[in-house]
């Protein structure tokens, strides 16, 4: 038996009718609706999580390589590469803005299909991940099941930790000097769906030292010297809050764009983010031109599939074959607008390829399976999995995993919902 059929037979000797209630009020909640409805995590043997650790590192070096391409050449305005791959010129002008630390993207996370043990990165979520705090409340109820105990040890890499490092390390360099020390403001949208999320990481941050409170852009203001929300002066931004969202309602960020450009508040992540999360950073990649060694072109090939901005070749080459592409916006998320080729008939394929604008193409890869147990009705199916590693300042920080009864694996896009990863000692 494996450790796979020893949790789902436990779980179903051992009904717990009250999990989706208590998943909710452990605070793992999108809104309304509970992030998990599946009672069964997802188990890696230590193997897997040796490949994970062997394979991140030499990923992060390419992002930094792309990082610093763009960066380059960011004063030449809508001649730089980060226009010619897409980037709208406001976020370019936001990019160039020292935000006080090198690091582009410290909070990072990649989604991947692992396929046959080898992991494919189909997107890197740079602007500031969900999920974080949800993995570590969703560990604590799983734990607490009565199918754990027919497992045995149960290893978790617990992302929120990593989070508090980082901020603290971002802070200290952002200020010169190690702050033990500081407020956070968390700010996104009023009314997002992830709120459930803000106060379960304020919650840790408080317990670690760090006054925290939850906001909207438009409770800020700047006086020319300090961010305030009413009379509390905020020194570190921890941004929910989306470049597309800011580009869509710039008024309201005024106060936080004010203060970011003076340097009175410290931003993470930073502005710069909107350089890597672009889908197009991985056609830019699979581009012969983008100087990478034999080794990195290598590994691009290995655990990237080909990606390619959609201009007229690409479309040419794509109108051919649905059943090999994915169409995706280049700067959309919660799967918005995304196509999968192999669901459409020809024509509609071919129309959807015309009309796009500003998306790029993927190479489709085979979505990996594995058994869940349905807290709603107690039995078993085959879901697709979407496994995302997180980045605390380029160090793996834990995982996001996405459960979905279809091909699009997205929590906020209804399609999918966050099951814990444990590491066992236990045959897969």
């Amino acid at each position: 038996m494996t450790a796979l059929d020893d949790w789902n037979a436990a779980a179903r000797s051992s009904p717990r009718p009250d999990f989706l209630a208590e998943v909710m009020a452990a605070g793992a909640a999108h809104g309304s609706r509970p992030v998990c409805v599946h009672r069964t995590p997802l188990f890696l043997d230590e193997r897997a999580v040796r490949m994970w650790r062997r394979v991140l590192p030499p990923m992060h070096r390419l992002l930094r390589k792309v990082r610093a391409a763009l960066l380059a050449d960011l004063a030449r305005g809508p001649l730089s590469l980060a226009a010619r791959i897409g980037i709208p010129l406001d976020a370019i002008e936001w990019a160039s803005i020292d935000p006080g630390f090198v690091d582009v993207a410290p909070l990072a996370r990649l989604d991947a299909y692992v396929v046959g043990g080898v992991p494919r990165f189909l997107e890197l979520n740079a602007e500031s991940p969900a999920g974080m705090g949800y993995a570590s409340a969703l560990a604590a109820v799983f734990r607490r099941d009565p199918a754990a105990t027919a497992v045995g040890p149960l290893g978790f890499t617990d992302p929120v930790p990593a989070v508090i490092r980082t901020l603290r390390g971002l802070y200290g360099d952002w200020c010169g000097r190690p702050a033990p020390r500081f407020t956070v403001a968390i700010v996104d949208e009023r009314g997002v769906a992830t709120a459930p999320e803000f106060e379960l990481l304020a919650a840790h941050f408080r317990t670690s030292g760090l006054s925290t409170l939850v906001c909207a852009p438009e409770d800020l203001r700047f006086d020319g010297e300090r961010l305030l929300t009413g009379n509390v002066a905020i020194d570190l931004v921890f941004r929910r809050l989306l470049v597309c969202d800011i580009r869509r309602r710039p008024a309201a960020c005024a106060a936080l764009l004010d203060a970011y450009r003076a340097r009175r508040v410290c931003v993470v992540n930073s502005l710069r983010t909107t350089l890597l999360h672009n889908k197009a950073i991985f056609a830019l990649l699979h581009d012969p031109a983008f100087p990478l060694s034999g080794g990195e072109r290598a590994f691009v090939n290995k655990h990237i599939p080909t990606t390619l901005r959609l201009n007229d070749a690409a479309r040419e080459r794509v109108r051919r074959d649905p059943t090999r592409w994915v169409l995706k916006p280049a700067e959309a998320h919660g799967g918005r607008g995304v196509v999968l080729g192999w669901t459409q008939g020809r024509a509609e394929w071919e129309r959807a390829v015309d009309a796009a604008e500003g998306c790029v193409v993927q190479e489709r890869v085979e979505a990996p399976l594995a058994e869940f147990l349905d807290a709603r009705d107690g039995t078993v199916h085959a879901r697709v999995v979407d496994l995302g590693p997180f980045l605390a300042r380029g160090r793996f920080a834990g995982f996001l995993c996405r459960v979905a009864e279809g091909q699009l694996a997205n929590v906020s896009a209804g399609g999918a919902t966050q099951v814990p990863v444990f590491t066992t000692t236990r045959r897969l």
